[in-house]
């Protein structure tokens, strides 16, 4: 069964990046493409629950005072009102200076949507396996790269109960973290080209940076908790949705392996 991707929509330029973004997904997950009109968070929820929407495309919110998402906006009611992924338009991607679309297909085929490389944040959890999978199967249908990111504190924190002094044949957290991307990145299917890339630092600004690096599309997992815990404006997914250059679609645990089979 095909399942669908659903548009807020306003006649602004946020909707048109919005729109442009759900066209090129639809495609992309061979899902059929509706459009509502909705400016709220509450009623497109609603909206998106009777139109069974495993995915639903927004424009770049607004800003918090501290540049964070401002809680009670659309894409938190969203988070917190619908089981389904949530990908956001950067500023300006509906249309280039020349009025065309910002990805272009490539060869002249029309059934190309331009996604070359997708790009997935990874740190093992349940949400960050579950944009994984999602990634994977976006990347397998449409012929795109994988690039796998892992981010490692450059000052990794202790456990309460690691010993005083690590056995000198232990592997240390990088080396752990590393070894567990290299496994996992192998684990996946050859079609996807699969790249395994280890950042050091904070997980924002390194994900950006990378992000800028050639990427169509940033899968991020999210974890969401109840009322308090999906207050977006607090989490990386969030932040990345304000400050990437590309699209970034949201996978909110735990919806996002049973979308990648959908």
């Amino acid at each position: 069964m095909r399942g669908n991707v659903v548009v807020g929509y306003l006649d602004t330029e946020r909707g048109r990046d919005a729109l442009a973004l759900g066209r090129i997904l639809a495609k992309a997950r061979d899902a059929e493409l509706r459009i509502v009109t909705a400016a709220e968070g509450e009623p497109l929820a609603a909206t998106a629950r009777e139109q069974g929407a495993e995915l639903v495309v927004l424009g770049a919110t607004h800003r918090g005072p501290l540049g964070r998402i401002v809680p009670g906006t659309t894409m938190e009611h969203l988070l917190g009102g619908v089981a389904c992924a949530i990908a956001v338009a950067p500023p300006g991607f509906g249309t280039r200076a020349d009025g065309e679309s910002v990805w272009q297909p490539l060869d002249g085929d029309a059934e190309d949507v331009g996604m070359r490389v997708v790009g997935v944040a990874y740190d093992g959890s349940p949400a960050a396996r579950g944009a994984l999978d999602f990634a994977t199967d976006l990347a397998r249908r449409n012929g795109a790269a994988l690039r796998v990111y892992t981010v490692v504190p450059k000052v990794v924190p202790i456990a309460p109960d690691a010993p005083l002094t690590p056995h000198p044949a232990a592997p240390s957290e990088l080396e752990a973290r590393r070894a567990k991307l290299q496994r996992t990145t192998a684990a996946l299917p050859d079609e996807v080209r699969a790249e395994p890339v280890l950042l050091r630092g904070f997980a924002v600004p390194e994900l950006v940076k990378a992000a800028s690096l050639g990427v169509d599309l940033l899968v991020v997992g999210t974890q969401v908790r109840g009322h308090v815990g999906r207050l977006l404006h607090k989490s990386v997914a969030g932040e990345l949705a304000l400050e990437a250059p590309c699209p970034v679609l949201i996978c909110p645990s735990p919806v996002g392996a049973p979308l990648a089979a959908a």
